[in-house]
């Protein structure tokens, strides 16, 4: 047990001893011992306790009287969460109240949308969440049938992918300007950014305007695309709205694109076939919008999946400028960055590229102790934004805290500017929420990072220990 500490409460006095709550429900776990919990914190109503004594140490020796206040402010955002989600999907209520409340689960929630273990579903649930890459039953893993090459399958999805996105392109073509492009330029001027407003204005259009000879998945209130999808909105998100491209220096050229670096891949792995055509589709709707203004670069997007739980090193280039190529990479960011840059494909159309993103999807960088030397690399590296996504406010928050730590310790404050934790509009629209705390929890659900800042950075020039955050989440 830790050294005692003096107990202080909300006002700096005797340690608060909260009451046994009625009607908390028997599926809750102590925040402490994982038990089964009888009482909450009557300050926030965002943890659960077994007994008195793991309360009082969950409050004095864990700390939870420094963040009590802000847990009660973040659980009070719960219903403003849900009810974006409720508004743009006819499931949204059964993904979220109906979970938090365990009315449903994961896997009940999939089997009556229909798709429970199905492709790129099948790690969605607690079914397969764990189960090693390659290694699930063969009627659910369509990617890799027995007694096929990983990466011969792999190869093989992908160009899959990018042969819809061929079809879509050249389909869509055909129809500029016509009534297509009409709507989504009258629909865009501009618009919130939310799950309802994407899929009702820039994917709408395509949806119902559909009869070439390749498949689009149904953007409809009643399909649950999104719940695979947010990786790729989120990215489509991050190069728009918060990286600011469109207003880095074009000296990459016309034949260079987004260069985006996918830390920490494990599921992502999984649903890249669909990233790969999403972004395609979002990247089409903001050409019209962005013609002629010169202020937005054009395809090609490359993804470099990389993580200690991708299951192989795969590289699959691509000539076709309508395709989105990838690259995977097993091992951590530090370990296998010059092995990236090697490669001809990467040093020719992405190295010295203006529009490098590094995104980390819940990364939890504040908790896995295994980010600091990756870290430490991004902060001494000039040119990339880094856009971090977590769980939980909290989880974010303390992520943003460790990241400055790390810029103040490396001495880089001149080079960065910092982007201040925010809801993230395309977070997966299902509640993650455990059973040992209150506090809304979704895949991607908040997102924060660094940009670089204008401040030319050479290798001789001093370096500066003065940090000036800049607020940028109205970007």
């Amino acid at each position: 047990m830790p050294p005692k500490r003096k107990r202080r409460g909300s006002a700096g006095g005797d340690a608060v001893v909260l009451p046994r709550t009625p009607g908390l429900r028997s599926d809750l776990e102590c925040t402490v011992c994982g038990k089964p919990a009888t009482m909450s914190c009557g300050g926030c109503a965002g943890f659960y306790y077994c007994d008195r004594a793991h309360q009082e140490m969950h409050w004095s020796y864990f700390d939870h009287h420094e963040s009590c206040e802000r847990t009660k402010k973040q659980v009070a955002r719960t219903q403003e969460l849900r009810e974006d989600i409720f508004s743009a999907f006819d499931w949204g209520r059964l993904s979220t109240e109906m979970i938090d409340e365990n009315v449903h689960t994961r896997c009940t929630l999939l089997e009556k949308l229909g798709v429970h273990n199905a492709n790129e579903y099948r790690r969605e649930c607690p079914c397969h969440a764990k189960t090693p890459f390659g290694k699930l039953p063969p009627v659910a893993d369509t990617r890799c049938p027995p007694g096929e090459d990983p990466v011969t399958s792999w190869s093989r999805g992908l160009d899959e992918a990018n042969w819809q996105a061929y079809k879509l392109e050249n389909w869509l073509e055909k129809r500029v300007p016509n009534s297509i492009d009409a709507r989504v330029r009258e629909l865009r001027k501009p618009l919130p950014e939310n799950w309802d407003v994407m899929m009702s204005c820039r994917l709408k259009a395509l949806v119902e305007h559909q009869d070439g000879p390749f498949k689009i998945p149904e953007f409809a209130p009643k399909y649950p695309t999104p719940i695979t999808l947010h990786t790729a909105a989120t990215i489509d998100y991050a190069v728009r709205q918060l990286a600011d491209f469109r207003w880095r220096p074009p000296d990459a050229g016309p034949e260079r694109g987004v260069c985006v670096d996918v830390l920490g891949a494990e599921k992502e792995v999984d649903q890249l076939e669909q990233t790969i055509i999403a972004l395609h589709w979002l990247h089409y709707i903001d050409r019209p919008v962005a013609h002629g203004k010169g202020d937005f670069v054009d395809p090609p997007f490359h993804l470099n999946l990389i993580g200690p739980e991708v299951p192989f090193d795969a590289y699959k280039s691509s000539t076709r400028t309508y395709g989105v190529t990838a690259h995977m990479y097993r091992g951590l960011y530090h370990e296998v960055k010059g092995t990236i840059w090697s490669h001809a494909y990467a040093r020719k159309n992405f190295l010295h590229s203006p529009h490098r993103l590094v995104f980390m999807p819940n990364a939890g960088i504040a908790a896995f102790t295994s980010w600091e030397p990756t870290l430490k690399m991004l902060v001494n590296e000039f040119g990339p934004v880094v856009i971090i996504t977590d769980y939980t406010e909290e989880a974010a928050n303390m992520g943003l805290k460790e990241l400055k730590k790390m810029v103040l310790r490396e001495k880089a404050a001149a080079r960065w500017n910092f982007l201040e934790v925010q809801v993230n509009p395309y977070r997966q629209p299902v509640s993650c929420k455990g059973a040992d705390n209150a506090m809304p929890s979704y895949a991607n659900g908040f997102i924060f990072g660094m940009i670089p800042s204008d401040f030319t950075y050479g290798d001789g020039d001093e370096k500066c220990d003065e940090v000036q955050v800049v607020d940028l989440s109205s970007a």
